[in-house]
């Protein structure tokens, strides 16, 4: 790595404006209903982090009544990566259902020893509060496991850089996830912000094998649901537009 890749983490150019992060939380509709404790938390961990939100870097999302900062567990590798020290990872699956475990095994060129973090199927699924998985984990447990153990593996691996920086949202308690999927229609302040606040991002294939795979209307909703809460509120706008086109073409 160069020294201006090293020096990108944190440059005074990455780190937005308040009022750049408070005009993205009310085009994208969050901020609507937000707390204001809660959007100041946002706007501090944002820069404190130099966390660009329409980057998909971080964003909230509500929970029964609860809101939540979140980010993508992407962000831990990027950081990562731009300090220098990582020298490779890797994540391996063993075993099948609930003794499924994953573990990340990580390479830093400064440390003699070779890191590893296992995270446990058991413990790590989202479940709602009858004890049943949810239809992402469900229909993606290897994927969904892996995603949790990169983003604790790379928090404990880089805990100076990344320490104290929000959690994704796989790895939130499943009882509290309460989001619907309904679009949120905002004024808008900047038509710059707005365009690049609703953009329409590309679904990953795996979720859209898992959305194919909806038989019926109600089916397909709770998928979106379920995908809305891994994925995030920045594809809340991709999900609707997803079921506003196939929703008609199954049955109730």
């Amino acid at each position: 790595m160069t020294n201006e890749i090293v020096k990108a983490q944190n440059t005074p150019s990455e780190v937005l404006s308040d009022q750049k992060l408070n005009d993205f939380l009310d085009i994208s509709g969050v901020g609507r209903n937000l707390p204001a404790d809660k959007r100041m938390q946002f706007v501090e961990i944002a820069k404190a982090y130099g966390l660009n939100p329409f980057k998909r870097e971080i964003y909230c999302v509500g929970y029964g009544g609860q809101t939540s900062i979140i980010t993508g567990y992407e962000v831990y590798i990027k950081r990562a990566e731009r300090t220098g020290k990582l020298d490779g990872w890797n994540v391996q699956i063993e075993g099948t259902g609930n003794d499924m475990k994953a573990t990340i095994t990580i390479y830093r060129n400064d440390w003699k020893q070779t890191f590893k973090h296992e995270v446990y199927f058991e413990e790590a699924a989202n479940r709602t509060k009858d004890g049943e998985l949810n239809s992402v984990w469900k229909k993606m447990p290897r994927f969904m496991l892996k995603k949790v153990a990169i983003a604790q593996g790379f928090r404990l691996c880089f805990s100076d850089e990344l320490g104290g920086m929000p959690y994704t949202n796989d790895e939130l308690g499943a009882e509290e996830k309460k989001e619907e999927i309904k679009a949120s229609p905002a004024k808008p302040t900047d038509t710059a912000v707005q365009a690049e606040a609703v953009e329409i991002l590309e679904l990953p294939q795996d979720v859209l094998r898992v959305l194919k795979s909806a038989q019926t209307r109600a089916q397909l909703k709770d998928i979106c649901r379920d995908v809305l809460k891994s994925l995030g509120d920045p594809y809340r706008e991709t999900l609707n537009d997803y079921y506003r086109k196939h929703a008609a073409a199954l049955g109730a």
